[in-house]
Parts: C-alpha cells; sequence; structure tokens
C-alpha cells in the first residue's frame, strides 16, 4: 500500500473491471513485481458479491488522464463469532507521479462515507511495522493499534506425520468458536474423517455457528461459504465429520497479495467445533489437515487475527505453533 495526504480532494468514482490493468501497472510500480492474479480475483469479487467490497478510483484531473488510485476494501461481518461489521481496507495504492496531490486523503475519505451509507462503524488494516510511510499516514487518518494480534504458524512438512492418535481426550469446547488442545495432532483416519467444504454443508454450519453463538447467522455463513467455494480458486476450507455427520468446520482462504505480501497466505477466518462434539480432539483434526494441505500447495503460513482478550482461543493456537507476526492491526471508527 502507499499513499499520502493533503488537503486536495481529486474527484473519487467507483473502480470497474475495465481498471485491471492500470491498477496492476499502479500496484507494480509501486511494489516491485506485478500482483495481478490478487487485483483479478479481488475485481471479480466485487461484481459477484457488490455488498461485500468496497471498491474506488482516481482518474486524472480532467477524467482522461487514465488511472491514478484506488482503494479495494472487503466487508466483515462474523469472523470468530464477532458481532458487529467492519471494513477491511486491503489496498490503497497512489500512483508514484501522484503522491502528494491527496489522493490517499480522497480515497479514505470516499471509503468512509460509503461505510457511513451502509451504517458500519469500524474500518480495520494492517501493515507491517516497518513500513513507516503508511503508518505515518494512517496515523494522520485516525487509525490506532487495535486490540488484536495477528498471528501465524509456518506449515511445517512434520504436520502431515504427525496425523496419529490424539491422547488429549480432557480439552473442552470455549465459548468462543474452538476448542482447547495441548497438541497438534490430528485424529486417527477411522475416528474422524476430514475433508473440503461443500455448498451441502451450508445447513450444518448455520446449526454449528448457532450452537456456539447464540444466535442464527445464515447470510453470513452462506457469504463465507461462497467466498471458500468461489473467491479462493483453491478451495482449502474443510469440514470434520464423525458417522458422516458434520462435526466441525474451519473457514479459511488464500490470499496472492492483499496488504502487500510477496507470498499466498492462508487466512484463517473461523473455527467451528459442534458443542456435542466438544473435547474429542475435532479443532486439531481440522487444523492438522489443514497444514498438510498447505503443505501439498507449497503455502507457507496461515494467519489469523485474534483479540487480545480472547485467551482460549489464543491459548490453542499457542499450543498449536502459532506466534506473533511482524505485522501491526490499526483500526479507526468512523463517526
Amino acid at each position: 500500500m502507499q499513499a499520502q495526504n493533503t488537503a486536495s480532494e481529486p474527484n473519487v468514482r467507483h473502480l470497474t473491471a475495465d481498471d485491471l490493468d492500470a491498477a496492476v501497472a499502479i500496484d507494480r510500480a509501486i511494489v516491485g513485481y506485478s500482483r495481478r492474479g490478487y487485483f483479478e480475483k479481488r475485481l471479480a469479487a466485487a461484481l459477484r458479491d457488490p455488498g461485500g467490497h468496497i471498491q474506488f478510483a482516481i482518474d486524472g484531473a480532467d477524467g482522461t488522464g487514465g488511472l491514478e488510485a484506488a482503494v479495494l476494501a472487503r466487508v466483515q461481518s462474523g469472523e470468530f463469532g464477532r458481532d458487529a461489521s467492519s471494513v477491511m481496507l486491503e489496498v490503497i495504492d497512489v500512483a508514484p507521479a501522484q503522491q502528494n496531490a491527496g489522493h490517499g486523503a480522497a480515497l479514505l475519505g470516499a471509503l468512509e462515507a460509503e461505510m457511513r451509507r451502509r451504517g458500519i462503524a469500524e474500518l480495520q488494516t494492517t501493515i507491517a511495522w516497518t513500513d513507516h510511510v503508511m503508518a505515518q499516514f494512517f496515523a494522520a487518518s485516525g487509525f490506532v493499534k487495535a486490540p488484536r494480534h495477528i498471528i501465524a504458524a509456518a506449515v511445517d512438512p512434520a504436520h502431515g506425520a504427525a496425523l496419529g492418535p490424539d491422547n488429549n481426550d480432557d480439552d473442552e469446547e470455549d465459548d468462543g468458536n474452538i476448542e482447547q488442545a495441548d497438541n497438534f495432532q490430528a485424529l486417527p483416519r477411522d475416528r474422524v474423517a476430514v475433508a473440503s467444504l461443500t455448498a451441502d454443508d451450508l445447513d450444518a454450519l448455520v446449526v454449528i455457528d448457532g450452537k456456539l453463538t447464540g444466535r442464527d447467522r445464515r447470510p453470513y455463513m452462506t457469504a463465507k461459504l461462497d467466498e471458500a467455494l468461489l473467491d479462493s480458486g483453491i478451495r482449502i476450507s474443510l469440514a470434520a465429520r464423525i458417522d458422516g455427520i458434520v462435526a466441525g468446520f474451519i473457514m479459511a482462504r488464500l490470499d496472492f497479495g492483499d496488504f502487500g505480501r510477496t507470498d499466498a497466505v492462508a487466512v484463517i477466518d473461523t473455527i467451528g467445533v459442534h458443542p456435542e462434539f466438544a473435547g474429542r480432539g475435532i479443532a486439531q483434526a481440522l487444523l492438522s489437515q489443514l497444514m498438510v494441505n498447505l503443505n501439498g500447495l507449497r503455502v507457507e503460513s496461515a494467519e489469523t487475527t485474534i483479540a487480545l482478550d480472547d485467551f482460549e482461543l489464543l491459548g490453542f493456537l499457542y499450543r498449536s505453533g502459532f506466534q506473533p507476526t511482524q505485522r501491526i492491526a490499526l483500526v479507526k471508527q468512523v463517526d
């Protein structure tokens, strides 16, 4: 991401599919390599689900100078049981020749105006702690450090060999969307089967999520399942079944360039285990199988963002090999 903030207010419009080549070129000029696949995926997702994405652009002053800046953001509405919707700002790019002309501030203003129209109050983003230019821009724009940990685990090929008996049957379900565990072993194949999520799993996912959150979040689960099956391109979200019954799930997606990252990263949004199957290592099985699959795809890490006070979930993930990353979560409350 790259942006600068001044007092001028360029003319902002919605980003369209016709902007793909220009947006990729601007981004390449900033980060030094092409992220075309990422931009193609995000623009296609916005066309398919306009309510789940917010994207704006700025052209030259006379309207004929071509694309000069763009912002891409995604609406989040329920990850890990959260109640309120939020917007995740993933890219804000300003062409090098147009920086210091107020484009970054104008894009951010348009994004916040659209959030107000939709009744969404929280704007999130992440940056590398060494990205001092963007840190200064976001600080000047009213962002503060969010009360969240960004944690990640390296995809270790050894996890594939670790699939064996789980001797920890004392773990308990927490009140968040995940169960406790003292190791990172999956259950034997004869006790739980883990496979890719399918569209037919929606009703089971809604039931499990409702048991964990106390709310019927069918629209959210439908959107997340659609994202898992359509947006990612490669299906990595999983369901665990016992005697043919969906006992748990993990929602994850592959991102090939959001927040300026150079390598594909698996982002975990939600893990859910039906309370009736608590204490049977379902979450361990799901996480272990995810790591095995990611290793086969040559994805090097899995990442998620967790609230600082979600101690049970953090404990589970830390015991599963996750550690704090070099990225910082930022947030701004939009009036």
